[in-house]
């Protein structure tokens, strides 16, 4: 049995008709179905070479697959490798998925049907199947979010960001996807404990302990946090505490939905230190650190903010 490319990137966009929808998941329930992976690939090597700043989508959209919510929320290149794992590609297809999404520059507070509480820090969004809470209780985000969990060993609550597992009983922990400049994923223990894992390396994380994720690191050992910083956005504010320039403009970017393109030729390991409403203005925080370091801001289009050495 083979398919129209047209007609899966209906199903994947949540457009198909109820005989398009059992068409295609016939489909994709073959052993073998080379017009899916070659369309997947396609749209895997275009996401990858134009990488999504931030997110604009409606809360609470519904999708008739995983990889439709992907496609519409993020970049595929950060929650892809889920497909190129052997054997669960058609897997996830088959499940039924549903996003919650924080577009706005507000904090949303979401209740899981278990009772768990997800906080999600502004143009940031998670995904989860609609069997949560039957055996398990997986979350995918994008973002950042802080995520008090009610304690059930029947069913373990995980968040995966990339090839990073969560896995928490009852506890109070928060998760940054895109604080840093290198893309470092942040996992911050609050209260209890978690497991975080990837394929090659796992570690118990105690309350205080934070690990920071990313694919270059070959070692990684739990350090110290400043909590004040890691949990400003739930406070209403944003820190810096001697934070990096180049990982102020990313932290900025995130919270703000905006843009900051940062010229090759500046110095973005200066630290910074100061603490801003979350209210402020882009233009404000950037000019307070202009100030201080003598960068040049540019403004380009709506949203889009240039940092350039004068």
């Amino acid at each position: 049995m083979n398919i129209d490319n047209s007609l899966l990137e209906k199903y994947f966009k949540g457009t198909c008709t109820d005989e398009e929808v059992k068409l295609v998941e016939a489909y994709l329930s073959q052993p073998a179905t080379p017009e899916a992976d070659a369309w997947f690939e396609q749209v895997y090597e275009e996401s990858a070479a134009t990488p999504v700043v931030s997110m604009k989508r409606a809360t609470y959209r519904r999708w008739y697959g995983v990889a439709a919510a992907i496609a519409v929320l993020i970049s595929f290149g950060t929650w892809m490798w889920q497909w190129q794992q052997k054997g669960m590609g058609k897997h996830m297809m088959a499940m039924k998925w549903d996003t919650l999404a924080n577009a706005g520059n507000d904090i949303k507070l979401m209740t899981m049907t278990d009772g768990s509480e997800v906080l999600l820090a502004p143009h940031s969004s998670v995904i989860y199947n609609q069997q949560y809470n039957d055996t398990s209780r997986e979350l995918w985000l994008e973002g950042e979010g802080y995520f008090n969990v009610k304690h059930d060993p029947s069913r373990p609550f995980s968040v995966q960001t990339g090839h990073l597992k969560t896995t928490a009983l009852g506890t109070a922990f928060n998760i940054a996807t895109n604080n840093k400049a290198d893309g470092t994923i942040e996992v911050s223990l609050l209260e209890g404990k978690v497991s975080v894992a990837t394929s090659t390396f796992s570690c118990i994380l105690h309350p205080g302990q934070m690990i920071a994720f990313n694919n270059d690191k070959t070692q990684l050992l739990p350090v110290t946090f400043n909590r004040q910083e890691v949990t400003d956005w739930r406070q209403g504010k944003i820190v810096f505490d001697q934070t990096l320039l180049e990982d102020a403009f990313a932290r900025i970017q995130a919270r703000k939905g905006c843009k900051i393109i940062v010229d090759p030729a500046f110095n973005g390991k200066k630290k910074v230190s100061g603490i801003f409403p979350a209210s402020t203005p882009v233009e404000s925080i950037l000019e307070a650190m202009q100030y201080v370091h003598g960068f040049k801001i540019e403004k380009r289009g709506t949203n889009t903010y240039a940092i350039v050495t004068p």
